[in-house]
């Protein structure tokens, strides 16, 4: 399949950030909508899931006092309303900005929405690692692309897609970790393949402070010598229960200890509570 032209060149008007005034020429603005704003919904697959607080309350001042100055891209919702396909960060902070109607542009028939939404997330501000990678794959699975011609569309080279894609193959707990930014793809390249319980203690707390170089890692020879499957066995059953990571271990003469990772107060609060109960 080839690459999608018409998406390159429908890109630069939706996404642009020159402002709209009342002294453009119509023909520019003809499909400009004032939308209110409870008439707009989020896309629940858009590639981003997680926002910004500091950033959008940032955001959200300059359009109390500025006005929303780049519109949003949004397509019909089925039961009545809108999509969003581009501009869900505007359209939260003008939430917050208190703002009634919102401008939008219809995205084109000829345009495909996924797309123009992960082009616009990744012009705008950096993606986590996990909605980068997985919005490729989705991409990927609908239009049967190859990585190169991927790599055109988004505008990443063919070698950035492949690694990030090999990721998702990453153990989730080191997958966490990536998206934390405490590892980088040289630490997740070199941990595919592998869980927690391939490593010692010692090594596994180092790469989880973020403490142990690539190399080191690469070189790394301290794997555990045995497995024990009937702790990794529970370790599932525990991690199930409580719905987090868990890592048991423990030495021949029985002395151990439980982990649980958790990666917010929201979270340690329900382990805690769930633990009392």
């Amino acid at each position: 399949m080839s690459s999608n032209k018409k998406l390159g060149k429908g890109l630069s008007s939706l996404l642009g950030n020159k402002a709209i005034s009342e002294s453009e020429n119509s023909s520019n603005n003809k499909n400009l909508l004032l939308v209110p704003i409870e008439q707009i919904f989020r896309d629940e697959n858009q590639p981003r899931k997680e926002f910004d607080k500091d950033k959008l309350n940032e955001l959200s001042q300059s359009i109390s006092k500025n006005g929303l100055i780049q519109p949003l891209i949004i397509r019909p919702k089925n039961d009545g309303g809108y999509i969003i396909v581009a501009g869900e960060r505007r359209w939260r902070a003008s939430q917050q900005a208190n703002l009634k109607t919102i401008p939008c542009l219809m995205l084109p028939v000829d345009l495909d929405q996924d797309e123009v939404s992960l082009i616009e997330n990744i012009q705008r501000e950096d993606l986590k690692i996990s909605e980068e990678a997985n919005a490729y794959q989705k991409l990927l699975n609908k239009n049967n692309y190859t990585h190169e011609e991927l790599s055109k569309i988004v505008g990443k080279s063919r070698s950035h897609i492949t690694n990030l894609l090999r990721i998702l193959t990453l153990d989730r707990f080191f997958f966490d970790l990536l998206n934390k930014g405490t590892i980088n793809m040289g630490h997740a390249r070199t941990l595919i393949g592998k869980s927690p319980n391939d490593f010692d203690q010692q090594t596994l707390d180092r790469i989880i402070k973020g403490n142990i170089s690539v190399r080191e890692l690469e070189n790394n020879k301290s794997s555990k010598k045995k497995i024990d499957v009937n702790l990794v066995q529970e370790e599932k059953n525990l991690s199930s229960v409580l719905g987090f990571k868990t890592i048991i271990s423990h030495n021949q003469k029985g002395k151990g200890s439980i982990r649980v990772f958790y990666e917010n107060i929201e979270q340690y609060n329900f382990i805690i509570n769930k633990l009392k109960n």
